[in-house]
């Protein structure tokens, strides 16, 4: 973005792009309502980052009247949105694919998410679903994954990610796209579905939540209790479990 910019207009600029990326599309009369900036000021942003080369637009059919323009983001507005240490973690779990093959890379990618499950439970531990999934959303959200719950989209509301910090890891091991469902099941006490949609050049998941547990969790010092966690409940994914130990784990 333009270096002679002063701080107060980057930070503004960056906010429509962030403010865009949660969306599929907004119109500047909806930056403005939902930024509580004036309708010219908005305008002006949006057209210079057009011009920079982040915007592009489409149109929107309206019940009533012409169509209104809507603008989006281009691929060229994902440096502002990056992907956190993936260039090294990508390289090192391609190295072990290669050394040792694709159950290693699996294994180390268990591990961690497991690991993960456990840094989060204290976070992660209301007596109620809703709360609990608004808890994880706000523990992602600081993590780079533009995240939030909505009570709506399924029985038991969705949490919706506009921005993946570990994109290139998920592409290149797709497993671990079980793992990051499996890791919201362990913590929500849920059934959850999984689902990606990149139309349009953008990027959208919706983790949708479905039946919850039938007991409340249970509570320890840690959060909740790992022992009566989710690989046993009926209808909620063991994938955290399921990858199997190598062969020779021991002579690396």
């Amino acid at each position: 973005m333009d270096s002679a910019n002063s701080s107060p207009i980057r930070n503004q600029k960056y906010a429509i792009l962030a403010e865009i990326k949660r969306s599929d599309g907004l119109s500047v009369g909806e930056l403005a309502e939902r930024m509580n900036l004036s309708y010219m000021g908005v305008k002006q942003h949006c057209n210079a980052l057009e011009k920079e080369g982040f915007l592009s637009t489409q149109r929107r059919a309206k019940r009533v009247g012409r169509p209104e323009k809507l603008y989006i983001l281009t691929e060229k507005a994902n440096e502002f949105f990056p992907q956190k240490g993936t260039p090294f973690a990508l390289g090192l779990l391609e190295a072990v694919d290669e050394v040792y093959g694709s159950l290693a890379a699996d294994r180390i990618l268990h591990r961690l998410y497991s690991r993960h499950i456990e840094a989060l439970r204290s976070r992660v531990s209301a007596s109620a679903l809703a709360e609990r999934a608004r808890q994880l959303a706000r523990a992602r959200e600081e993590e780079g994954y533009m995240s939030r719950y909505e009570p709506g989209g399924a029985p038991h509301g969705q949490v919706l990610e506009f921005h993946s910090p570990v994109q290139a890891i998920l592409d290149r091991f797709p497993r671990t796209r079980e793992f990051e469902r499996a890791l919201f099941e362990r913590l929500l006490a849920a059934r959850v579905e999984r689902n990606e949609d990149r139309t349009g050049g953008g990027f959208k998941v919706a983790f949708l939540l479905y039946d919850s547990e039938d007991r409340e969790p249970v509570e320890t010092a840690g959060g909740l209790d790992a022992s009566t966690e989710a690989p046993e409940r009926k209808g909620v994914s063991p994938a955290i479990e399921q990858v199997p130990p190598l062969a020779a784990e021991n002579d690396c």
